[in-house]
């Protein structure tokens, strides 16, 4: 596609082909002109070319309405959103695998880093909070897997203490915690936590070591007791099938049983090279399964609501055979996300793609997730 300025856009200006913000993004279609509205929000969030393969043209069939210009101001201020939480995203990884550079050097982690990192990312959170829990799809990555898988489990166990009313220094406690759960495996060869392929019986039982070590570890550097408890806790299960010491029920500390859950989705709905990674959906299917056997009721309700029964990105059927994607959750009925429809019933894609927000007793619905299949024939519509 060629590029575009923005600063040769004319107000009431249509091109012949569509118009790119990028090469996944539409902005116009070919029957809608240019704005002055729109031309302002180009220019004021720094974009200085448009993509397309077309020709500007001074007439078209119908003008731009007023909502149509309002969706695309809406979209164009949810990419620079998500754009905000990746790069936040990017300084939480940069900052962890700085921190664990260090410690594997000089042994030494300090405290007072950890406490603000996490303060700072329950205020984006906050702030941010749609974007914040739809990184699955973010580009962002890390040296490590271990570094973004402990990234993303903190993020999503703070929103869940968030979700649960955890007072701020209770929730700074389960983030640090969470950042922090997985720093045992520095101490164990990377042959063993790296590994491309499922592990031998010994070196499971090593790998089995990684919270116990990760305590020693917090211990030493002077981490609150409740904080390397739930570093120790994190892996063991209401039913006293984990480890390292079998615990089971209450006997296993709230935090822990925040990061268990936190952590488990994460790894479910991760691609690994011995796994493939379950979509959302599933993930929290799984979950549910073992709720108040292997993982605490109360946080996996709290995860639902955090997440919904299909969390962002879960690509759906409709009950009339339309396909659609959830793009945002709804913390009062998780049941009913809001989702933009992609193809209708009838198997055509939609230009200008609504966004519904789901209710009971609606008389489309969500059907179900998306198989395979389902997923196949998207791709060939889209």
């Amino acid at each position: 596609m060629k590029e575009f300025p923005v600063d040769k856009l004319k107000v009431q200006t249509y091109f012949t082909e569509p118009v790119y913000l990028d090469k996944g993004y539409i902005l116009l279609g070919a029957d809608v002109p240019t704005t002055t509205d729109l031309i302002g929000r180009l220019n004021s969030w720094g974009y200085r070319n448009v993509l397309t393969e077309g020709e500007p043209s001074q007439s078209a069939n119908e003008l731009v309405s007023d909502t149509s210009t309002g969706e695309i101001a809406q979209n164009l201020e949810d990419e620079q959103r998500k754009s905000k939480a990746d790069s936040y995203f990017k300084t939480v990884i940069d900052f962890l695998e700085g921190a664990f550079t260090i410690y594997k050097a000089k042994e030494e982690l300090k405290i007072s880093d950890f406490a603000d990192t996490v303060k700072a990312m329950i205020g984006e959170i906050k702030a941010n909070r749609h974007f914040m829990l739809n990184l699955e799809k973010s580009k962002v990555t890390a040296s490590s897997y271990v570094i973004t898988h402990s990234a993303k489990t903190a993020i999503l166990a703070l929103a869940i203490a968030d979700y649960l009313k955890l007072p701020s220094f209770k929730q700074i406690d389960v983030g640090t915690a969470a950042l922090l759960h997985q720093i045992g495996l520095l101490k164990i060869p990377e042959s063993v936590y790296l590994s491309e392929k499922p592990l031998s019986p010994p070196e499971k039982k090593v790998l089995a070591a990684h919270p116990i070590l990760g305590f020693r570890i917090l211990k030493a550097a002077a981490f609150s007791a409740v904080v390397c408890q739930a570093v120790l806790e994190h892996n063991e299960r209401l039913d006293g099938t984990g480890f390292p010491r079998r615990l089971s029920g209450d006997k296993i500390s709230l935090y822990a049983r925040i990061i268990g859950v936190a952590s488990s989705y994460n790894a479910a709905t991760s691609k690994r090279p011995y796994k493939s990674a379950l979509d959302g959906h599933s993930g929290i299917m799984d979950l549910i399964k073992s709720a108040g056997r292997r993982y605490d009721e109360k946080v996996i309700a709290a995860l639902l609501y955090v997440l919904s029964l299909y969390p962002i990105g879960t690509h759906i059927v409709m009950s009339n055979g339309a396909f659609g994607t959830v793009v945002q959750s709804n913390q009062e009925d998780p049941k009913h996300p809001v989702v933009k429809l992609l193809v209708d019933e009838n198997g055509t894609r939609y230009a200008n793609p609504p966004v519904v927000h789901t209710r009971e007793g609606d008389e489309v619905v969500i059907l179900r997730a998306m198989n395979s299949e389902d997923l196949a024939r998207l791709k060939s519509l889209l």
